[in-house]
Parts: structure tokens; sequence; C-alpha cells
């Protein structure tokens, strides 16, 4: 008889335990190989002409660096930023460590351990100049504060909304349509009646004929208007 097996437990890669354990586990591997290179390191400084009482300095800077950068690394990526540049010092200290215990370990000659100790002592003030560079890319924002308003042209939010409650907002009236006067017409001229345009016009009727002057005489104009005397005629 086949049983139907159950959902398997398993452990959730997000818990909060394994992340615990694999912090640990990892801190626990980079003190180791601190402590591992840091004889290295030290006995390959003495290399470059360092003071045996400072000679342990020299690991620091490098194994420490190679830390920095990485957390920078992480950071940067995170934020958004471009993140190459740490990456490439991060790598480029970590070859460093690595030939240096490889050196070590190998006991090479005279002129090999010369150049590996010049190149542990010049790497200090790269250091410094790196992790400044770091930190400050860290900590200093890109975008600047925006500059603060005068006092006198600004007021705060809750006297600003009471002022705005308080003042009347006036009316917006809509401007007076004036219409403008339009031409009196002109009355239409009177039509003319068929009978008047139709009927010719006539002028003044002249007689042709000429009617005959009666000649008055002396005599009789005499007779009419009395205290009318003409000399030379006789009555």
């Amino acid at each position: 008889m086949n049983s139907t097996a159950g959902p398997m437990a398993r452990i959730a890669a997000d818990s909060r335990p394994v992340l615990v354990f694999t912090v640990a586990l990892t801190v626990a591997v980079a003190l180791a190989s601190f402590a591992l290179s840091f004889s290295s390191l030290r006995d390959a400084a003495l290399w470059g002409r360092v003071p045996e009482s400072l000679a342990f300095l020299v690991p620091v800077v490098i194994d420490a660096s190679v830390l920095v950068y990485g957390l920078v690394a992480l950071v940067l990526r995170a934020r958004g930023r471009s993140s190459a540049w740490a990456w490439f010092l991060m790598f480029g200290f970590t070859v460093v460590s690595i030939g240096a215990n490889a050196a070590h370990a190998y006991d090479v000659g005279p002129a090999v351990k010369v150049l590996v100790g010049v190149v542990l002592v010049a790497l200090a003030p790269l250091s410094v100049l790196t992790s400044t560079h770091a930190l400050a890319s860290l900590v200093v924002a890109d975008n600047r504060a925006p500059a603060a308003a005068p006092e006198s042209l600004t007021l705060p939010v809750t006297e600003a909304a009471e002022v705005a409650a308080a003042e009347p907002v006036p009316a917006i009236e809509a401007p007076a349509v004036v219409s403008e006067p339009t031409p009196a017409e002109s009355p239409a001229p009177p039509a003319e009646s068929p009978a008047s345009s139709s009927a010719p016009v006539l002028g003044p009727v002249r007689s042709s004929s000429r009617s005959p002057r009666t000649r008055v005489s002396p005599m009789a104009m005499q007779n009419t208007l009395p205290g009318l005397d003409l000399p030379g005629v006789m009555a």
C-alpha cells in the first residue's frame, strides 16, 4: 500500500539562523586568513627596510584595505552608483597580499625580496588616499541642500493656511459685452409706378404763332392816363 508522502521540511535560505551562521562563518574565515597573512606580510615588510617595531602595520594596511573597499563597493552598488573603482582597489590589494605571501613562502632571491618590500611600503600612502576617497563618497551627499528662503518671504504652514482662509477671494466678474450700434438702415427708395415711369415728361407748350400787338395811339393813351401831356401831340 502506497502512502502519500507529505511535504519535506527544508531549511529556508532567507531565515535568520542561516544568515547569522553565514555571517559568523565569514568573520571566522576572515580572521583566520588575516592571522595567517599577518606573519608573512610582517616579515616581508622588513625587506623594504621598515623598522621591526612598525612592521606589524603593513599587514593591517594591506588586508584591512581589502575589507574596506569590499564594503564600500557593496554600499555604492546598493545606492545605485558606480562601484567599479572600489572593486578595482579591492582586487588590487588582494593581488599584492597574495604575491607577498607567496614570495615569503617560496623564499625568493634578494632582488625579488627588495621589490616586494618596496611595493608594500609604497602602498601605505596610496591606501590613505583611496580610503579617504571611499569615506567621502559614503558620508558626503552628492546633491546640494536647497538654499533657505528669506524669513520675510516665508510663513509657517499653519500661518499661511490661516491667512489664506481669512482673506476673502474676490469674485471674478465677467466683462460686460458692449454691442456695437448697427448703422441705421436707409429707407429703400420708393418704387416707381409703371405709369409714371412709362409716361413721357412734357415740357411747357409754346404757341408757334405770335399774336399781333395792338398799337395804341398817343391820343388814346393820353385820354387814358390823365395828366400825361406829350408835347407835339395834338388833342
